[in-house]
């Protein structure tokens, strides 16, 4: 019995190497055909692009209009003095000989542009029309778009979004993932047992129903694009769904770290990818406290809860410096978002979806005292370095998720 579980240990010791060796080798070839991108994007002259995000900046008491530009899987910003309604233009890029392949490959870079024309607009698909239509505010089309097809948001909902600390929630991730995966394997349930019982006993309702569903989750996939936090779900969802079947523990650092260096093999960009990044460690700060405490009552899930979200705010504020009293109801908002997904997605399927506009609006104007508090470097390093080691003591993970109670102590002394 010894024997055989050496023997299982180097295998798989052996079939990890070998993953290993296998995306090192698809990252360099990534890296290889970004550089291909690259260069074909400074031989053009002028470019038809897409715009994925317009909106208003004073500066200086200049105003001016901010354009994010899709090209490929690169979003290119630029600013105009003139207002652009349609979302494709034409344009040419100067100063492109100062853009450099570190740049390109971080996927968001800026560009001064000239000779800029509205083009012709691109129409949305019949699908994706139905739902966003159905709003008549635009800050619910950009809700709503966001929250089902990942579309960009102005900066104005983004801030909103920030005050609650739910941006979690709007941008497509693991949790819209596995709601999206419960609802249909519920739908699919009810027809597949009347036929498993006359036709086919001996199959299993997991495998047959997974395989449907994660065919209906890629086709999801090509039609939002390549978003960062929807990528590592998918492909943690499918090794997940691989590890169920070899009987082989989900639940594990390694499927997460595993899922990371397949994302990277496959886009390389994704290093740079901030989305990407807090996708990464919320799963992390999930897989952390189940590793240490478990989850197996109501009241650990709620502890599992608590933890994630304060471990989450350091990051957060490295990289968004918006710190509120208000953010502590992203707590409660969390689980609603359980509920909340599922009904705001039937309204739209039968054509109600503006049914909670106005009150969706009002919550969204809501605003509590907030600040700007901006986390150094060194102290955001030091706080990702603790939580990897934490792995390994569970006091010192306490003591991790602890220390983000500082920053509202503070809040509460001003």
């Amino acid at each position: 019995m010894n024997i055989k579980s050496k023997r299982t240990l180097i295998i798989n010791k052996k079939h990890y190497f070998i993953i290993f060796i296998v995306l090192i080798a698809v990252f360099c070839l990534q890296v290889h055909l970004k550089f291909l991108d690259f260069c074909e994007f400074l031989e053009q002259d002028s470019y038809e692009l897409k715009i994925n995000n317009n909106y208003s900046k004073t500066k200086n008491n200049k105003s001016y209009y901010v354009l994010a530009l899709a090209y490929k899987d690169v979003l290119i910003y630029t600013t105009t003095k003139k207002e652009i309604k349609s979302n494709q233009i034409s344009l040419k890029f100067a100063a492109k000989n100062k853009l450099n392949f570190y740049e390109y490959l971080q996927a968001r870079f800026y560009l001064p542009s000239y000779a800029l024309e509205e083009l012709e607009e691109i129409k949305e698909n019949a699908f994706v029309s139905y739902f966003i239509d159905q709003h008549e505010n635009l800050t619910m089309k950009q809700f709503f778009g966001a929250l089902f097809f990942a579309k960009s948001i102005s900066k104005d909902l983004r801030d909103s979004v920030n005050y609650y600390g739910i941006a979690h929630l709007l941008a497509i991730s693991g949790y819209h993932l596995g709601l999206i995966y419960s609802i249909f394997f519920f739908i699919f349930s009810i027809i597949y047992k009347y036929f498993q019982k006359r036709f086919f006993p001996y199959r299993s309702i997991h495998f047959d129903l997974g395989i449907i569903i994660f065919i209906i989750l890629a086709l999801y996939f090509y039609e939002i694009g390549l978003v960062a936090s929807y990528f590592r779900s998918f492909i943690m969802a499918i090794l997940g769904f691989y590890f169920i079947i070899r009987a082989i523990k989900i639940l594990s650092f390694s499927h997460l770290f595993l899922a990371f260096f397949i994302c990277i093999a496959i886009n390389p960009s994704f290093l740079f990818n901030v989305g990407f990044f807090f996708s990464c460690l919320g799963v992390f700060y999930i897989f952390l406290f189940i590793y240490h405490f478990n989850a197996n009552s109501l009241t650990k899930l709620i502890c599992l809860e608590l933890s994630t979200f304060f471990a989450m705010v350091a990051p957060v504020l490295y990289f968004f410096p918006l710190l509120s009293f208000q953010q502590l109801l992203g707590i409660i908002l969390t689980p609603i978002f359980v509920i909340f997904y599922p009904l705001v997605l039937f309204l739209h399927i039968i054509n109600l979806g503006d049914l909670l506009d106005k009150y969706l609006l009002i919550f969204l104007d809501f605003k509590m005292f907030a600040i700007n508090f901006k986390l150094e470097f060194k102290y955001f390093f030091i706080y990702l370095i603790l939580s990897f080691l934490s792995i390994f003591h569970r006091y010192l993970a306490i003591f991790v998720i602890s220390l983000n109670l500082i920053f509202f102590i503070y809040l509460g002394f001003l």
